[in-house]
């Protein structure tokens, strides 16, 4: 099944004046070995592989009715194979950083993410190098760091992990033998940087919700910045290069 690019209109209020435009479709069967699209890359470098920030805006559909684990982004050394490292949100709707080759990690929510209708913004931040296990990842959801956890393993100091290592193919939309189900928007990958939500979001003071801004700093090596634009969906906006190949994904 395709995926399509569709018009959103998300965070613009008092704060600050900026909308995304577009978002990204991933209409996968959800099943082992089924059909779907994605978005590929291998690096042909590694880049740092200690130090890292993921962000993104997603919309799920309800995980208590299809049980599918939903992957925003996904690292493996084979194409195919089962992926050793990976962001997603799982079956139950908990948001879940792991990793089983390389650095070693665990950090699954107790929070569950289960509103079909809502827009989460998600951050993932890594920095092996802090002296303290609880500060070398961290996550985020709508600006608030998760502190509550089913699983808390954190990573060694100075261990490295597959992101950004060469030779793995990064996925977006797809690992596990999985094709996803989902809607994202305006996803950054950070290499270098540890960074908080404030980076990429702010809370509106009228309304109080959580919401976009403009990002305004560097990427790094491998870092990329995806607008999902219709024409070219993989293109990273960055300014570093890191376009992404799309199969199976249509423009609309």
């Amino acid at each position: 099944m395709s995926t399509v690019a569709k018009k959103v209109i998300m965070g613009s209020g008092a704060v600050a004046e900026f909308g995304i435009d577009q978002s990204l479709i991933f209409e996968g069967d959800g099943s082992a070995g089924g059909s779907g699209g994605k978005l590929s890359k291998s690096p042909s470098s590694s880049g740092n592989l200690k130090t890292w920030t993921y962000s993104t805006w997603v919309k799920i559909p309800n995980p208590a009715s299809d049980g599918i684990g939903q992957y925003l982004y996904g690292f493996s050394n084979y194409p195919n194979s089962y992926s050793q490292s990976s962001i997603s949100i799982n079956g139950a709707g908990a948001l879940r950083v792991v990793s089983d080759q390389y650095a070693s990690f665990n950090l699954t929510t107790n929070r569950l993410l289960r509103d079909s209708s809502a827009w989460y913004h998600i951050v993932a931040a890594i920095d092996t190098t802090q002296s303290t296990a609880a500060n070398r990842l961290k996550l985020y959801v709508n600006g608030v760091q998760e502190t509550s956890f089913a699983i808390s393993t954190y990573p060694g100091l100075n261990a490295e992990s597959a992101i950004n290592r060469s030779g793995h193919i990064q996925n977006i939309g797809y690992t596990n033998s999985y094709y996803v189900r989902q809607q994202l928007a305006e996803t950054h990958f950070i290499n270098g940087s540890q960074l908080t939500p404030s980076s990429f979001g702010e809370t509106n003071e009228d309304t109080g919700q959580w919401i976009p801004k403009k990002y305004s700093g560097s990427y790094g090596t491998n870092g990329f910045y995806l607008k999902f634009a219709s024409g070219a969906i993989g293109t990273d906006s960055s300014g570093e290069g890191n376009n992404y190949t799309a199969s199976n994904l249509a423009n609309s």
